[in-house]
């Protein structure tokens, strides 16, 4: 059974003990009901729209149940906690778009290194990335600054978050895969460009 949360309207200030949210409930695809929370530490409730919905809310019921233990005390639960965990995919996703967003921004005129999806720091450039790839002398710095200022700093948990510098240049400057986010971008080598670094930064 696939179970949605659709239109889903998250309000922050007035999340306290929960998280406040109001949204569209779909089962296999139809428009069952809505599902809410204030956001006050109570309960995610949810109702049927009509009388269909009614119906299918209960078939979702049964089938939240029936991956519970008979004797499990939330069984009765078991449809509200999975409301919830749809709640927090949607709200999970956003960040990481919200993350990516302003890595790519960026990732353009810089190399960020850090944790996927959880936080970076990050070396800036006074030219784009594009104009450093594109000139034999920008693509030996690219590889010396990897080399030189963050390989020594890549922990295990940390890899270098860019996915517009070539496979083979980071290769070539020394990390190995699962260093780096896999490139979605081509080697190009031309001539000439004189370039520098402005500064570290940290972000989340």
């Amino acid at each position: 059974m696939n179970i949605e949360l659709k239109n889903v309207k998250h309000f922050p200030s007035l999340s306290q003990e929960t998280e406040a949210f109001t949204a569209s409930l779909y089962i296999d695809g139809k428009h069952a009901g809505f599902a809410e929370n204030t956001g006050h530490g109570g309960s995610t409730d949810y109702y049927g729209k009509d009388a269909k919905g009614k119906v299918l809310i209960k078939q979702a019921e049964d089938f939240a149940k029936s991956f519970k233990k008979p004797d499990d005390r939330f069984i009765n639960m078991a449809f509200e906690e999975k409301i919830n965990e749809l709640l927090y995919d949607h709200l999970q996703k956003k960040e990481f778009e919200k993350f990516n967003r302003k890595l790519a921004k960026i990732t353009a005129y810089g190399i960020a290194y850090g944790i996927p999806n959880h936080s970076y720091s990050y070396l800036t450039f006074n030219h784009s990335m594009e104009k450093f790839l594109s000139r034999k002398e920008g693509i030996e710095h690219i590889k010396n600054l990897i080399k030189e200022k963050i390989i020594p700093k890549l922990e295990s948990d940390k890899m270098i978050l860019n996915t517009n510098i070539p496979e083979e240049l980071l290769l070539e400057s020394g990390l190995k895969k699962g260093q780096y986010t896999k490139p979605m971008t081509s080697y190009k080598s031309q001539h000439g460009l004189a370039t520098k670094i402005d500064q570290i930064k940290s972000g989340r």
